[in-house]
Order: structure tokens, then sequence, then C-alpha cells
């Protein structure tokens, strides 16, 4: 572990954090859920929403899911309690093989966890009516995810990676360092509980970590220069978006998309309005390369009247219109 201190202090990153909150107006009639694991993100961001949680006034709450992958998983849930007794904030646990929730057949069992998660905590707001789901996830977690789905050839709309507030979830700690992070833990005399499973390399996020501290010293300025990078995909991501809506809805009528209009975009924005119709529809779907050109070739085929892609949803064509049709199997 590196050991060198940030010039980011304790109470610099107590300013961040409330400076963060300010721009969303929190206030005593809301109510935040922070996703709790015991790990040291998770733990510092819990005591930061904690000392401010007397300025703004707003209602905290803790979830802490145990994936029950390690023998002695229950200590993270003992030590979860005890922190949250101290710090004086509810705490609701579940284990993993108590939710009803089965993640997709496909992806790794770090992509299991992770849809795992979510759902339990979207599930613990919606029984405590929280607005916010707060998470600790961090600048190293982010430029780890971004070089994880450039290996794997993802879409700009992917190498957008996470936003610091995103519908639910707010990430208060998304531009800082992770030693920024410990260094507040140490200051404030934190403990957190240290999760084995970082340290393997069965799993690609740990053997993508080792890769930063090189990129800092090809250039100290890698991880600022990132934000900056990141911030403009996002941007980019956000004008695409508009645009394919608009798009969408000039060639579309009651849902319905003109084959014929649809065929003189340019391939790029055809990519992006499908896209586009398939989120109008609340269709759920994992974006590839091979799922979008499945789509395209059935458009482009002067055959076939209808097309079944998901399981409970096909597209049908007819007079150079095409629809999504929901449950029609």
């Amino acid at each position: 572990m590196n050991n060198k201190k940030t010039n980011l202090n304790a109470s610099f990153l107590l300013n961040h954090v409330q400076s963060f909150i300010t721009r969303l107006n929190l206030n005593s009639h809301q109510t935040i859920l922070i996703g709790l694991s015991g790990g040291p993100d998770s733990v510092a961001l819990l005591h930061l929403l904690s000392t401010l949680k007397s300025i703004f006034g707003y209602k905290l709450i803790a979830a802490h899911l145990d994936h029950e992958w390690r023998e002695h998983s229950n200590l993270d849930l003992v030590f979860c309690q005890e922190l949250c007794q101290k710090l004086n904030v509810n705490l609701i646990c579940k284990r993993a093989s108590n939710l009803t929730f089965k993640p997709k057949a496909t992806g790794s069992k770090e992509d299991h966890a992770r849809q795992l998660r979510h759902f339990f905590l979207k599930q613990v707001a919606q029984e405590q009516a929280a607005q916010y789901i707060a998470l600790g996830h961090h600048l190293d977690d982010n430029i780890e995810t971004f070089l994880i789905r450039l290996i794997r050839g993802s879409s700009l709309n992917g190498l957008g990676v996470m936003q610091a507030a995103c519908g639910l979830y707010l990430r208060p700690l998304l531009a800082i360092p992770k030693q920024a992070i410990l260094d507040y833990l140490a200051e404030n005399d934190l403990t957190f509980m240290q999760d084995s499973t970082n340290d393997s390399e069965l799993f690609l996020r740990n053997r993508v970590r080792k890769l930063l501290p090189e990129l800092s010293l090809i250039d100290a300025r890698f991880k600022q220069n990132f934000n900056k990078t990141v911030n403009k995909i996002q941007l980019a991501n956000s004008f695409i978006q508009n645009i394919a809506q608009q798009t969408l809805t000039q060639i579309s009528h009651d849902k319905k998309m003109d084959l014929k209009l649809f065929k003189t975009l340019d391939p790029f924005l055809q990519t992006q309005v499908i896209l586009a119709w398939l989120y109008q529809h609340q269709i759920h779907f994992t974006q590839t390369d091979n799922f979008i050109n499945e789509i395209l070739k059935f458009f482009n085929s002067p055959h076939g009247v209808s097309h079944q892609i998901g399981i409970n949803w096909q597209i049908i064509k007819k007079q150079n219109l095409v629809e999504i049709n929901v449950n029609s199997i």
C-alpha cells in the first residue's frame, strides 16, 4: 500500500462532501441510504455523512449485504453493527441467500455480486422511502472501470463510466483518490475491514488496479486529467443521446418507427436511435455489437415480418414501419 500522504486532508474531504450535498439541496424531509460493506470507502463515507447530518438534517440509514463468499463474512456484519451503533445510524442487513433476486446467467462473479447489491439496495430504499442511495466509489474505482470497459471493447456510453449523481445513486467521493480516503480514516482513527478477495488475481479489477501506480508514474497529472477526459465523454454522450431522442421523435409515430427514414440516417446515429427506441419501450438488454447488428440485419432484410430477439419481446415489421411487441410469446 502506498503510504504517501495526499494533500487532501480531512477538512478538505468534509468540505468536498458538504458542497456536494449542498448542490443537491438535501433537507430534513429526505432520507439517504448508504451501502455499507465495512471496507475503507464505505466507512469513510458513512462517517462523513453522519458528521454532516446535523447540518442538513437528512435521515441516514445504512444497509449491509453479506454475499456469503467468505467463511468469516459474518465478521463484516458485526463490524458494521458496532460502527452504526457508535454513530447512531440505523443498519439494515441481509444475506445474499435470502434474496429472491437471480442474477443474469452470463457475466463474472463480480458482475453477479454487483447485481445483487443493487437489487438489495433498491429494495431497502423502497422499503425505507429513501430518496437516494449513497455509494463509496472513488476516483480509482472509476479509472479501473474505464480500463476494464476499454479492455472489453465498451461503447462510448460505457466509457463515460460512473457519475457522481445519477438517478437514485450518489457517489460523493467519485472525484477523490483512494489515498485521500485512507488519509481521512487515519486522521479520524477509523478502522475498517479488509476484503481478502481484493488481492485475488482471479478478478480482472484487481489485476487492473495494479496498473494505476504505473500510470501515475508516467505522468503525475494522470488522475486529474482522467477526470477531465471522463467529463468530456459524459458531455458528448449526453449530447448524442439528446440528438438520438430528437431523431427518434421525428421518425416515429405512436412508438412505430419509419424504416425508410431510419435508413437515411448516418450509421452511428442509427445505432443510437435503436438504443433510444429500446429505452423508450423499457426493454432490458445487454448492449453488444452482435445485438445491434442483429436488429439492423432484420431492418435491412426484405423478408420477415417479425423477429424474436428477447425472451419476452419481438420486433414487428409492416409497411415500412417497425414496432416492439412486448409479452407476445
